[in-house]
């Protein structure tokens, strides 16, 4: 199959979830060709010599409508993978008529489009971890902080590592933009790394920690825009990466958590955080219940939870609904 792929013009962390999807549809030996969401005339000459069975604008917010328009014209499926649901739904909902198959990472973003949009193919899609990025790292032995946390600063964030800092004795190193604001005394058990990393540094971070954390990003936050007050039922794409890298994993419960991880031997979830600050004292002190753990997220992973495996999910929808 012959599939053009529209990146999301979003920099960042998007550049690697595009190139690892291109990756692996190339591994299922079908023909991609990843263009940007601008129209241009150079664009459109691509689309006539490529003749695409199918199109996957990525994000899609940054998507010309002109360039859909042409492929619009010329009969092509295509479809859109929204990867900022619910926090940006206001932008997602204007884009699905435009579109045949909807894919949403989060599922009560999928709840609301199936029933708002019955006549359209919509599907849960949750991001993937990419292995070449996200493993177990051989550069640390041993780890040299008790919990991490990587990631904006969202208030829910703050007000975790603050507690965490002031009821406990335990050493912890956030790393992702911003965090300086909110943490201006120097602490010993507090490490600051003050940027936006990439995933192979992110990979390095997560292998410094005992335990890694993963609260969500709240859906009311002030920059969303999600007038609908959609609350997103969805664990994010830190959790298959974190588990990529066989590292020990205290999520921020979710709704569809038990759909990806076995909760009992793979992820532990807790609820508030003074539920968070009980786990970590337990799994602290249970170094071999953590690793036990960790094995077994990462070989879920390994057999689940791949962008090969995102793909895979997409090229069968498309079989499927056109026999």
């Amino acid at each position: 199959m012959r599939i053009l792929f529209i990146s999301s013009g979003f920099l960042g962390i998007y550049p690697f979830f595009e190139e690892s999807i291109v990756e692996a549809f190339k591994s299922l030996n079908h023909s991609i060709s990843l263009i940007a969401p601008h129209y241009t005339n150079e664009t459109v000459e691509m689309i006539e010599s490529f003749n695409p069975d199918f199109v996957l604008s990525f994000v899609g917010y940054k998507t010309d409508y002109r360039l859909l328009q042409v492929l619009m014209k010329k009969g092509m499926d295509l479809g859109v993978w929204l990867t900022e649901d619910p926090y940006y739904i206001d932008q997602s909902i204007l884009l699905i008529e435009d579109y045949e198959y909807i894919f949403t990472i989060d599922l009560a973003a999928y709840e609301f489009y199936k029933e708002r949009f019955p006549y359209k193919h919509i599907h849960h899609l949750p991001l993937g971890t990419d292995l070449s990025l996200y493993h177990p790292s051989i550069q640390v032995n041993h780890p040299i902080y008790d919990v991490c946390l990587v990631g904006y600063p969202y208030p829910n964030r703050i007000k975790l590592i603050k507690h965490i800092l002031d009821q406990t004795p335990y050493s912890i190193v956030v790393a992702g933009p911003e965090w300086h604001k909110y943490f201006n005394k120097k602490s010993d058990r507090l490490k600051i790394v003050n940027k936006w990393l990439e995933p192979d540094s992110v990979n390095k971070v997560y292998s410094l920690a005992k335990i890694i954390l993963n609260p969500h990003r709240s859906y009311n936050f002030y920059k969303n825009q999600n007038n609908l007050g959609i609350q997103g039922k969805s664990i994010n794409n830190r959790t298959f990466d974190i588990a990529a890298c066989s590292g020990f994993q205290l999520i921020e419960n979710k709704i569809d958590l038990i759909q990806h991880f076995d909760t009992l031997q793979e992820i532990v979830p807790y609820n508030n955080i003074d539920e968070c600050v009980h786990l970590i004292h337990h799994f602290l002190l249970n170094e071999q219940s953590r690793l036990l753990f960790s094995k077994n997220a990462r070989e879920r992973v390994l057999h689940h939870h791949t962008f090969t495996h995102r793909v895979e999910f997409i090229l069968n929808q498309l079989n499927v609904s056109q026999q």
